[in-house]
């Protein structure tokens, strides 16, 4: 069902090479009858149709391009994405006398990238910290999740179930539909966002 969708998508980038050829073959024909019919090599009438019909082809390529590859869509968007909010209580690890349960390793360069590792039931999980954060003290989440809308009411449930020690999740698939598919987008991810709670700083270990 998703491919079909996005079959309106390859149709349209398949038409737009058919048109390339078009062009190719029309200006290459009418540039031929201009040297062999009007014995001339420059024609202003010729030129202008030429660069009209590259416009336009430039024109269908740039927003073939930005729908595959650059257009985004926010939580939000209802029309355009499924979202799905989780949360998995975290589980403790310790080394010697301290405990810890999200380690934080930092990147290198001056925009480094941090990595955030945290446990939860059987499983080790790793989030670059452009895709999470990490939430401390009082306020259960913090500015940067804020954009993701997690609903307040399962945040404050999880915070008293799980002792402010889970990670909540945000996952947008993109859902069928006309320009999701002109995208090529149906069926596939959208974003994803890892909030992670602490009760305090205390539980956070940098490498």
């Amino acid at each position: 069902m998703n491919f079909g969708w996005n079959l309106i998508g390859i149709g349209a980038w398949l038409l737009l090479m058919v048109y390339l050829v078009i062009i190719i073959q029309n200006i290459r024909h009418r540039h031929i009858r201009m040297i062999v019919m009007n014995k001339k090599t420059f024609s202003w009438k010729v030129l202008s149709k030429d660069l009209l019909l590259v416009v336009v082809f430039l024109a269908g390529f740039v927003f073939m391009t930005y729908q595959t590859l650059f257009s985004r869509v926010e939580v939000t968007a209802q029309d355009r994405v499924e979202v799905k909010y989780t949360t998995e209580p975290l589980v403790l690890q310790t080394s010697g006398d301290t405990g810890y349960m999200v380690t934080v390793a930092r990147g290198e360069g001056r925009e480094a990238i941090q990595t955030y590792t945290y446990w939860t039931e059987g499983h080790r999980n790793q989030v670059k910290s452009i895709h999470a954060s990490i939430a401390t003290g009082s306020k259960p989440i913090p500015i940067g999740a804020k954009v993701y809308h997690f609903p307040n009411k399962m945040i404050k449930k999880a915070d008293k179930q799980y002792n402010q020690a889970f990670a909540a999740r945000v996952e947008a698939t993109y859902k069928p539909g006309f320009w999701n598919g002109l995208g090529m987008k149906v069926g596939h991810n959208a974003l994803e966002y890892t909030m992670i709670r602490v009760p305090s700083s205390t539980f956070v270990s940098e490498d």
